[in-house]
């Protein structure tokens, strides 16, 4: 696939088919993110991916979670959107905005709790030891990742939302309290649900951009 179209194809997916991604592109596509860049060659990251029962397993936890209005404990600390400074508090306001009176996603909250009906989720970790330079290039690793999704023509969708309860990824995955789990990305195929055709704006170029 062209480089633009994988880059303009790969847009956040809200609802998913129950149809599961095989092993072997799911192997393929966290192969391709290996060659993100990273401090002096550290790949501090590790990546977990639970499909099958396992992902229904944490769905389930995870929706009685909500249910009960139980807080995120993400292992990276939230801050209020207002404490994020003036361009992302905006942005972030402008997108809430948009989602609150856009039809399309009146069932926005819905799909946030069930994890967008994922067939597969990838969590990716780093030790707790490394510093915080590492968190920079686990966020490399997880772009390159989502664009090899798209280019094999898998779906994606990263949110603070899929981390939100650490204890029950932990519990199913086995992964140890010394990683801490940085990033959750949803991946599969996606459905017809309208939810999916609601699209985001990018600031212009000149905005954000200064070249002397």
């Amino acid at each position: 696939m062209e480089f633009s179209t994988t880059l303009k194809k790969r847009i956040s997916i809200r609802d998913f088919k129950n149809e599961q991604v095989s092993k072997e592109i799911l192997r393929n596509i966290v192969s391709d993110a290996q060659q993100a860049p990273s401090w002096a060659n550290s790949q501090p990251w590790r990546v977990y991916i639970a499909t099958g029962e396992t992902m229904k397993n944490i769905q389930k936890s995870h929706l009685k979670k909500s249910e009960k209005g139980l807080k995120g404990s993400a292992d990276l600390p939230v801050k209020d959107i207002q404490d994020w400074g003036k361009l992302p508090f905006t942005n972030m306001s402008t997108w809430l905005d948009k989602v609150n009176s856009d039809a399309t996603m009146k069932d926005f909250l819905t799909a946030n709790v069930n994890l967008w009906n994922a067939p597969a989720m990838a969590y990716l970790t780093i030790p707790k030891t490394t510093p915080v330079w590492s968190v920079y290039d686990t966020g490399a690793f997880a772009q390159t990742l989502m664009l090899s999704a798209t280019n094999r023509g898998v779906d994606s969708m990263v949110a603070y939302e899929n981390i939100k309860y650490p204890d029950e990824i932990r519990e199913n995955l086995d992964i140890k309290e010394e990683e801490l789990i940085i990033a959750g990305i949803a991946l599969g195929y996606r459905s017809e649900d309208k939810i999916n055709t609601f699209t985001n704006s990018r600031l212009a170029t000149e905005e954000i951009l200064t070249i002397k």
